[in-house]
């Protein structure tokens, strides 16, 4: 077993308090988004000075053992993660296997740096992800029934004819509810979403106007059974609201209206596929993912937005995405064999049974892992790597550990 040196990314929207909290620090006001616990090389965990990314590759079989390697090729194929979110993220999806290698692929063909800020596609892999809650966490994921969404429009049509506002405001909302009447719902989505995105001046400005009339609260408000709220935890017009606050003159504030927002507690988790429009607003959560680094963005960011290659990329149904409790098993996953999330609170000479390689993250309290060979102890902030051939650890202890594993069972 290897401990682990790990690497906090601190993007713009993350929070100051969440990830230096869970590492024994004092928060800075530096803005902590993400802690990784891995290998993609994007920011590899690092084991007396040597990148878990190096170390694997100096003997795969070793350390992912043959059935991994089989599968998911000489890496790592799981990627643990703590995202906290002071504002919200990027509206954006993830592409599937196929996507992300004719994307890959041809941004290599054009010569384009893969650190390049230009940069969609940084690895050849997809992203399926599973986020588990630390506290109240709110998330934009999936998009909502398109009655629910015309039923919004429809408010904000009401509210911008009872204040006056400009006819450009009014003609760019019908424009929008234009390309919602279409009867196919699919269709309808898709292209309210391209129709908002790739035109960010004009829908941006839309966002404000919207954001200026609603923030009156008695303007345009209704009760919780109103059609408007299906799908959404909240009123939508909170959402626009919220998003606007946090990127005004941003087109993706209307892109968020059209997404089903969840509020998780403690304990709970949300599973997206490939191809879920997203964005995660507020929080502190466990992440578990694909080992990738591909995001392709449309708005709610600084960051370099791909408005066609997101479209491309994105399944727009208003299937919901699964949000998922731990069992007995205390093992969470999505439908993807590429990791499973095991969560351990209180435990005694628990075995850990998955193959392959495992990464586990103590966020609080302490766990010992004793494989037999050598015995460890996490507190909070701690990782460790096994690799493949060791033998599978009991571990005992309270507090919260989170494991990261493949689902292969052999």
């Amino acid at each position: 077993m290897q401990r682990l040196t790990n690497t906090v990314k601190q993007y713009a929207w993350g929070a100051a308090s969440g990830i230096p909290e869970i590492l024994g620090r004092e928060p800075d006001g530096t803005p902590a988004a993400e802690l990784w616990v891995g290998a993609h090389p994007g920011a590899p965990s690092r084991v007396d000075g040597t990148g878990l990314d190096d170390l694997i590759a100096q003997d795969p079989v070793r350390h992912l053992g043959e059935t991994s390697i089989a599968r998911f090729g000489a890496r790592l194929p799981f990627l643990l993660k703590v995202l906290s979110a002071g504002t919200a993220l990027s509206i954006q999806s993830h592409p599937s296997l196929e996507q992300a290698a004719r994307g890959f692929a041809a941004e290599e063909a054009a010569g384009i740096p893969r650190d390049a800020p230009h940069r969609s596609y940084r690895d050849e892999w997809h992203k399926p992800e599973l986020l588990h809650a630390l506290g109240e966490f709110h998330a934009l994921c999936g998009l909502r029934p398109l009655p629910a969404v015309r039923a919004t429009l429809q408010r904000f049509e009401t509210a911008l004819a009872d204040t006056g506002a400009p006819s450009a405001q009014r003609q760019s909302l019908a424009a929008w509810q234009a390309a919602l009447a279409q009867p196919d719902e699919a269709l309808a989505l898709r292209d309210a979403v391209v129709l908002v995105l790739s035109d960010p001046g004009r829908f941006g400005s839309l966002a404000d106007t919207l954001a200026g009339v609603l923030a009156d609260p008695a303007s345009g408000r209704v009760d919780s059974d109103h059609p408007s709220h299906e799908g959404s935890s909240v009123d939508p017009v909170l959402t626009l609201l919220e998003t606007h606050a946090d990127f005004p003159g941003d087109a993706g504030a209307l892109v968020a209206v059209l997404l089903r927002r969840y509020l998780l507690q403690e304990g709970e988790s949300l599973a997206l596929e490939s191809g879920i429009l997203h964005a995660y607003l507020r929080g502190v959560g466990v992440e578990i993912m694909s080992s990738s680094d591909n995001v392709l963005r449309g708005g709610l960011t600084h960051k370099h937005t791909d408005v066609p290659e997101l479209v491309r990329t994105v399944r727009f149904d208003t299937r919901a995405p699964q949000v998922l409790t731990v069992d007995d098993s205390a093992e969470l996953r999505g439908t993807t064999d590429d990791f499973v999330l095991t969560v351990l609170s209180r435990v005694r000479d628990r075995r850990l049974t998955r193959p392959g390689p495992l990464t586990a993250l103590c966020t609080s309290g302490s766990f010992t892992l004793d494989t037999g060979a050598q015995t460890l102890t996490l507190r909070r902030g701690e990782a460790v790597f096994v690799g493949a051939d060791e033998a599978r650890p009991a571990v005992t202890g309270e507090g919260a550990l989170f494991v990261a594993s493949t689902a292969l069972t052999a």
